[in-house]
């Protein structure tokens, strides 16, 4: 080592032999002309094989697509054995059926819309025909609300958190027994991201004092039968006077809405819905509306 020294040395002082090699490989080499036209040739073969041939092969051996399985389809014969379930059996016969089912791929959604609004409204059918009395009735909807609640989570999972919604109060008509379908609408509110409220009020003072006090862009009423028809007309009339927002949206639902969209115009309200996601895209377009007309 010591006879190198005062003696230029042949190469660069490379770091390591890597950075020696790819230091060589970037270095020019002189080729004769006619070896010249066969390395640009061969580099364009190589090129060519590169960027087609090779992908072509690998598509025509590519393993076929197993598509993806379907989610349960919900039918009428599911609802019909979940109305049994809840009618002759307990809660967790219930809750365990509508667990079952989501297991199997039924999406939280589907099960809301297709099952157990449906099953729902068989009760409501069962107690109108005199199949089944009231206590059944309630019994029966109480544990389709305990089913809901436990796939509240599940459902609610795609849920808007980040996004400030408009303000909702979803109330029955003061009287009403039955809210179940009020519940699964202020579920559909709450995963659109709306500041929403549901609940039975006391009295029309109370649902007064609530709009008088808190800017509110949209009040929901829930009518099981159509004899409150002249009642439902008149709280929508005192809310709209004690409301601080001059354009508040009302939405009105239940089986006679269901059945004749119509008398919804007839009591003084903006719109009526089928099903809780109907109901927050009307809503949705009411304070559209309202917000272009202010």
């Amino acid at each position: 080592m010591t006879g190198l020294m005062g003696h230029p040395l042949a190469i660069h002082d490379f770091r390591t032999e890597a950075d020696a090699m790819s230091a060589a490989r970037r270095q020019p080499v002189r080729l004769h002309p006619a070896r010249h036209e066969e390395e640009r040739r061969r580099a364009i073969l190589t090129r060519t094989v590169e960027l087609d041939v090779i992908p072509r092969l690998l598509m025509a051996h590519r393993p076929a697509v197993v598509p993806a399985v379907a989610g349960l389809l919900v039918t009428a014969a599911h609802v019909a054995d979940l109305v049994g379930l809840v009618l002759s059996r307990g809660e967790p016969e219930a809750v365990a059926f509508v667990s079952a089912m989501h297991g199997q791929g039924a999406a939280a959604e589907s099960l809301y819309l297709d099952l157990l609004a449906p099953a729902a409204r068989r009760l409501g059918e069962m107690w109108e025909d005199d199949t089944c009395d009231f206590s059944d009735v309630t019994v029966g909807l109480w544990r389709l609300q305990n089913a809901m609640r436990e796939l509240s989570p599940c459902f609610l999972r795609a849920a808007n958190v980040g996004v400030q919604g408009a303000r909702v109060l979803l109330v029955p008509l003061p009287g009403e027994d039955h809210t179940f379908g009020l519940s699964m609408v202020y579920e559909f509110f709450r995963r659109a991201g709306w500041n929403a409220w549901c609940g039975p009020v006391e009295s029309s003072a109370d649902l007064r004092g609530m709009v008088r006090r808190e800017w509110v862009e949209v009040v929901g009423f829930s009518l099981a039968c159509d004899e409150k028809l002249d009642a439902v007309r008149t709280e929508i009339r005192s809310v709209r006077r004690a409301s601080m927002n001059p354009g508040l949206a009302v939405l009105v639902g239940g089986p006679g809405f269901t059945a004749n969209p119509s008398l919804a115009a007839e009591v003084g309200a903006d719109g009526t819905a089928v099903d809780g996601r109907q109901a927050v895209q009307q809503a949705q377009a009411l304070v559209d509306l309202a917000a272009k007309r202010r």
